[in-house]
């Protein structure tokens, strides 16, 4: 079965693209914000990305160019679906590397025939495993390892959790309520100070250096251009 991943923060149009490419045996992820999107492509292999330009957390274009970055990435489908019509649009998508550009409304029909062309274009590509580096730690996110300096290190789910999105997307400052929505999956109960003991852990097996502090703002881990 393909495996097709689907960036939309629209529910309605997300509800219903979502069941048709279903209902035509498509295995479909739906990622409702950008941030979300790349934990979902760091973590499993596609046949097909179905990308949207206005998302919360990290816009579209931010999207792609971040998977067009990544050699691992760099030859997977991408058919941009925006209700941006006015061709700097386009052409900025084509740019970047988008495989082709569809306007909202589309027609379901049109959409099937389009990914089946990307897809085709693609059918050869073997993915190798991604990984994401920042100073001296490595991460494997689809195989859940992390090393620093060559050493494996060991991280709680939680702790994981956090490191993660940071790895993916070095020099991202993430506010501590954005940390604490990617808790919510594993936990209810999420604590006021619950980030910050988890940095601390975080800092203790990694080093005091391993994540920044951006006061006000939140954290990162590697610099801030």
């Amino acid at each position: 079965m393909l495996r097709v991943l689907f960036v939309e923060d629209d529910l309605m149009i997300g509800k219903t693209t979502f069941q048709l490419l279903e209902h035509e045996n498509y295995q479909v992820d739906w990622a409702r914000t950008g941030l979300e999107a790349l934990d979902y492509l760091f973590n499993h292999t596609y046949n097909l990305i179905l990308l949207d330009l206005g998302l919360p957390e990290l816009e579209g274009m931010s999207v792609l160019k971040h998977i067009r970055d990544k050699a691992e990435l760099n030859k997977t489908g991408v058919i941009i679906i925006s209700a941006r019509d006015q061709t700097v649009d386009k052409v900025q998508g084509l740019k970047l590397g988008a495989d082709d550009y569809m306007v909202k409304p589309f027609d379901f029909d049109e959409l099937l025939a389009r990914m089946e062309v990307v897809i085709r274009r693609s059918a050869n590509y073997t993915r190798e495993e991604i990984s994401f580096t920042v100073g001296d730690l490595v991460m494997y996110p689809s195989t859940h390892r992390l090393f620093k300096e060559g050493h494996p290190v060991s991280l709680s789910v939680k702790e994981w959790t956090i490191l993660e999105p940071m790895m993916m997307y070095p020099n991202q400052i993430f506010s501590r309520e954005m940390l604490e929505q990617k808790l919510y999956r594993w936990s209810d109960d999420v604590q006021s100070n619950t980030i910050e003991v988890h940095i601390h852990n975080l800092r203790a097996k990694l080093g005091k250096k391993s994540i920044r502090t951006v006061r006000g703002l939140g954290y990162c881990v590697g610099s801030i251009d």
